[in-house]
């Protein structure tokens, strides 16, 4: 499992993910930080970029907080 460190921009006009580092990216969200909303976009727009399912990608620290820290899965092959 990896951990990435995210800043989060919530409210803007647009949503991107920009890589900083191999470990360390800041990310730019629609939804505003409220429920949650914002949460769920950023590990929606991190699970597109790195071309995961949603569920591979989590917060795992920071949840209320605009510095994050996010666990995300390696993509297993095979099983069932």
């Amino acid at each position: 499992m990896k951990k990435v460190i995210v800043a989060v921009v919530p409210k803007s006009t647009q949503q991107k993910v920009e890589w900083i580092s191999s470990s360390e990216a800041k990310v730019w969200v629609h939804a505003a930080p409220e429920k949650g909303k914002a949460n769920a976009e950023v590990c929606e727009l991190l699970a597109k970029e790195l071309g995961l399912k949603k569920r591979q990608v989590n917060i795992s620290a920071g949840e209320s907080s605009k510095k994050k820290i996010v666990a995300i899965s390696p993509p297993f092959e095979g099983g069932d």
